[in-house]
């Protein structure tokens, strides 16, 4: 079954396989465990955290990963960590060069001492820093070094992406894309793209045989941007198929008492307050108007079909719209 680009607002053929119970324990399996867990001996409190390294995101950007090069030593270690979160993981116990992956921009940290690091605090007081909490009980604070992902404008030569398409290869995106283009944990190609008259941090995600399998596009959330782009959607005749926002859950497939542009301006309302409330996520999911009925009665496109997601994160001050295109099966529902 083809991978979905993302697990929210997928058409139910696009569905990722779950587990829809588990089995319950008998009694005697029930009395073994809680044995088990009452006579074996609790690890100390040093034994269990001494390898551990807390992570915490004060700063106001989403946090999606953190690359570790130290030598030839070079591996990911994957948070998604937004605003006011924290994770812990095994501290990699290297003194190492950082990429920190903020979707929008990247910033690099040289030699921090992390055998002596109890914490990494990414500081909101301060842009760009770092603050390494040591084991002697002391701060370490570093600055560091900004790479924009999201191009200016007239910086430079950006790529165009007109569409994507089914079947589409990494090498038909575009020829001008860097050779030597930095890759996120998923093995996806960053670059900066030109697309629906505005420039994106663009992710580029290869699927099998060399293809596109679908594109993340990130810009900072700014009021105008966010209708220009409805606007484009509504002009290339795309309609919102479902949408969740805090205390809302929309399937606008199933609004047929409401016309396009009813449904269009109950969106635009329904975004407007989300907007000026500023609490949460949302994510609308955008399909051509023409095939609409038809998708969401199918268990599989009958025709190629290209779909829109778009989330936004005023928490993260992050707009992302991903780009997925399926291949039909050319086989309509009788």
């Amino acid at each position: 079954m083809k991978r979905c680009a993302r697990p929210i607002l997928m058409p139910r053929w696009c569905l990722i396989p779950r587990i829809s119970h588990i089995a319950r324990p008998d009694f005697f399996c029930s009395i073994l465990a809680i044995l088990f867990a009452l006579f074996m001996p609790a690890p100390s409190s040093h034994a269990a955290g001494k390898d551990l390294l807390r992570l915490e995101n004060q700063s106001e950007t989403d946090i999606l990963n953190i690359r570790v090069t130290a030598g030839k030593k070079d591996f990911f270690l994957r948070l998604d960590l937004a605003p006011n979160d924290s994770d812990e993981v095994e501290n990699p116990d290297l003194v190492a060069n950082l990429r920190v992956d903020n979707g929008l921009f990247f910033l690099f940290y040289e030699k921090v001492p992390l055998p002596d690091a109890v914490a990494l605090v990414f500081c909101s007081a301060h842009a760009d820093c770092l603050s390494v909490d040591l084991k002697d009980g002391k701060s370490l604070h570093l600055q560091g070094k900004r790479q924009d992902l999201v191009p200016e404008e007239n910086s430079r030569p950006v790529c165009e992406l007109s569409r994507f398409t089914p079947g589409m290869t990494m090498a038909d995106v575009c020829s001008i894309l860097e050779k030597e283009a930095p890759k996120d944990d998923n093995g996806a190609v960053i670059a900066g793209l030109g697309f629906d008259g505005q420039l994106w941090a663009a992710r580029l995600y290869p699927g099998k045989g060399g293809m596109l399998e679908h594109l993340e596009l990130r810009r900072p959330l700014e009021f105008a941007d966010l209708k220009k782009l409805l606007e484009s959607l509504w002009k290339n005749k795309y309609v919102p198929w479902q949408a969740e926002l805090p205390g809302l859950d929309v399937d606008f497939a199933e609004m047929s008492q409401k016309d396009t542009m009813a449904q269009w301006n109950f969106l635009d309302g329904a975004l407007d307050n989300f907007l000026k409330d500023r609490k949460g996520e949302a994510t609308v999911m955008f399909a051509p108007a023409g095939s609409l009925p038809l998708l969401a009665d199918s268990d599989a496109p009958a025709r190629d079909v290209q779909l829109f997601t778009l989330t936004l994160r005023p928490k993260s001050n992050l707009m992302l719209l991903d780009v997925a295109a399926y291949k039909g099966t050319g086989k309509a529902k009788s």
